[in-house]
């Protein structure tokens, strides 16, 4: 692994140590070889080696990963959470369903989802060397330059950013 995808490694199993800690029933699961096969064979030419790896060691499906969206304000501590997915539920929403499908072939791959239910799914531009998180807005439109333009917000600047930042969603 080369030194952005280590760091990435490294980020996301310290966030699982803290959620355990916390818990276990805050940890998710490792995906199973069948589940890795059928994300390659589906969208092996956009996401690196590297993730797969993650998702193989790692119990991060499921885990749900809180980021600071707003201002804290009274009543609302403004963190929102993503639920990691399971490669089935990546590849749905990378290739099946608006924002994905439009913009997969801009090297985007679906991570996760708002479990509060708001249709607005989380991406990896793994055409980017430094692999940033944006949530993408579902309603936006359907080319790619329009939701790439005025339909995403960048949660980090990378994955393993997302990761160090990360707040355990307790409950």
């Amino acid at each position: 692994m080369f030194k952005l995808e280590r760091i990435a490694y490294y980020e996301a199993k310290q966030f699982v140590e803290r959620a355990t800690q916390l818990d276990e029933k805050y940890i998710g699961r490792q995906a199973t070889q069948e589940e890795l096969n059928q994300l390659l064979s589906v969208l092996g030419n956009t996401i690196p080696d590297w993730y797969i790896h993650m998702l193989r060691e790692l119990p991060l499906i499921g885990l749900e990963v809180g980021w600071q969206a707003d201002e804290p304000e009274d009543g609302y501590d403004g963190i929102q959470y993503v639920d990691i997915y399971k490669p089935a539920q990546m590849i749905d929403e990378s290739i099946q369903a608006y924002p994905g499908m439009s913009i997969s072939e801009k090297g985007y791959v679906c991570i996760g989802g708002d479990p509060t239910g708001s249709g607005d799914p989380y991406f990896i531009d793994f055409s980017s060397k430094d692999a940033p998180v944006y949530q993408v807005y579902h309603d936006v439109g359907h080319r790619a330059e329009d939701i790439i333009k005025h339909g995403r917000v960048k949660v980090a600047d990378s994955l393993a950013e997302f990761f160090r930042a990360g707040i355990v969603f307790e409950y």
